[in-house]
């Protein structure tokens, strides 16, 4: 069960030094605002952004965090500001599971190398390249085999989305792919799951507010440190299976780039195991999921509206045909196929908030001096929802990615990876998932919903969705030659 991802906002660091943060509720002792509806963001931004404007201040528990909404301030913060804004708030569930280890939740010189050690591997392992490519495709035609099995009989899609994509992170960390009947591989996939799925949740949201207090106390959390020992374990198991095998001259995969790294210099002190499980733990729970469910919320919408999804088999048909599979080639020739699918990456809002930012020195912007190490929130849904920058944002319209001709055309303004110095470094890696299972999917499947289509409410879908995910089912009908 898929709870709000309140837990990433509980995570207020106090600022350093005087300053003048930016106006908002006033708070309780200790308590802060949690007891006067603030949370989820996502929800309560717009009526507090009447209230106090775009850039406000929140007090969950008892430190300040400071909430940025609309692409102007956004972009101004994350683009036109990265430097000071390019710091990682403290997220005590993940210290404590991480132990200050890997690139998602760390600063300085530990940041700076592992970020730019995961950016140029999975560049050199194909990020963008044939190799990612043919990875994908693989997968693709797994996925693809394994829905033709269904023999148009109604099935709830997210198992096997969620095996194809965590399929595609094994093979580019560990250089293998699992079958779906490996204990080992259902057992991965059950631990990243059982992880999100609390981390969304309000017991999480308590313990990043009061860490100290929940730490000794009994609850979830103990399950999830447990369960967190498995998933690491297993990683470790990995990397001692790498080392035993390494061939310097060939590296296959992230694990294997990693440890070369590790006996090449000793100067390069963040190279070390503990990093190295860290890291990998990080990209199986950034990985799976948010891929799995954007890929589950995209058969919905497709279902949803026929006429789209036959609007897509023709462009299909007509660019591709049936003899080959799609490439990522093929996004140059598909413009309407990939406008939808930016469209529902918009629409779907699946991350509406980032994680929490911090600054990185005192910052003057837009009028106030945030101390450094304020938390900052900078909320991704206001963005995709923003008047200003997206005519009827309510409304699901892949016609805002065309231009008059019917060509492709990229807007700044959406920004479902986030953006600046801590954009997702696995953003090339999940569109091309994106596109290619859903391409591939679609060439050879109808996708027919159980339920009337005209009776689906999307917008409603959508809050129960980044609330406590989606059950449903539907039919693949294999498309007539």
């Amino acid at each position: 069960r898929r709870m709000e991802p309140g837990a990433v906002l509980i995570t207020a660091s106090a600022g350093q030094g005087p300053g003048r943060l930016p106006p908002g509720p006033a708070p309780l002792p200790v308590l802060g605002n949690l007891t006067q509806n603030v949370l989820p963001l996502y929800q309560s931004y717009r009526q507090l952004c009447q209230e106090y404007g775009p850039i406000f201040t929140v007090w969950l528990g008892p430190r300040p965090t400071v909430v940025l909404c609309g692409y102007e301030v956004v972009h101004d913060a994350l683009v036109e500001h990265s430097e000071e804004f390019s710091g990682r708030a403290p997220v005590p569930l993940e210290k404590q599971l991480n132990q200050g280890y890997g690139e998602f939740n760390t600063n300085g010189e530990r940041w700076r190398q592992l970020r730019r050690f995961t950016l140029t591997t999975l560049r050199d392992l194909g990020m963008g390249k044939r190799l990612l490519e043919q990875r994908v495709q693989e997968e693709a035609q797994h996925l693809t085999q394994a829905v033709a099995e269904k023999q148009g009989h109604a099935f709830d899609p997210v198992p096997d989305l969620t095996r194809a994509a965590a399929n595609v992170i094994c093979s580019m960390v560990m250089g293998t792919r699992f079958n779906s009947d490996n204990e080992t591989f259902q057992e991965l996939q059950r631990l990243i799951m059982s992880y999100m799925c609390y981390f969304r949740s309000l017991p999480a949201q308590l313990y990043n507010t009061f860490p100290g207090i929940m730490h000794f106390l009994p609850g979830q959390h103990q399950r999830i440190f447990r369960e967190q020992e498995r998933l690491k374990a297993f990683i470790q198991a990995q990397v001692a299976s790498h080392r035993h095998n390494l061939d310097p001259s060939a590296p296959h995969d992230l694990i294997d780039c990693f440890l070369l790294q590790q006996e090449r210099g000793k100067e390069q002190t963040e190279f070390e195991d503990e990093n190295l499980t860290a890291l990998v733990n990080s990209l199986f729970i950034a990985g799976v999921e948010t891929t799995s469910n954007t890929i589950q919320f995209a058969l919905l919408v497709l279902g949803k509206f026929p006429d789209m999804q036959a609007r897509v088999h023709g462009e299909l048909d007509r660019e591709v045909g049936r003899a080959r599979p799609p490439t990522l080639e093929d996004r140059l020739r598909l413009p309407y196929t990939n406008a939808v699918l930016h469209e529902l990456q918009r629409y779907v809002d699946l991350v509406p908030m980032s994680l929490p930012h911090a600054t990185t020195r005192p910052t003057h912007f837009r009028g106030y001096l945030i101390p450094q190490g304020t938390t900052i929130i900078p909320l991704l849904a206001s963005v995709h929802f923003d008047p200003a920058s997206w005519e009827t944002p309510e409304d699901f319209n892949p016609g805002r990615f065309l231009d008059e001709n019917g060509a492709f055309r990229k807007r700044d303004t959406a920004m479902p990876f986030s953006a600046g110095k801590r954009v997702c470094p696995g953003e090339g890696l999940a569109k091309a998932e994106i596109f290619l299972f859903i391409t591939t999917l679609l060439q050879s499947f109808t996708l027919e919903l159980l339920a009337d289509p005209g009776a689906i409410d999307l917008a409603s879908l959508r809050r129960a969705f980044r609330g406590q995910g989606l059950s449903y089912e539907l039919r693949a009908v294999p498309r007539p030659a």
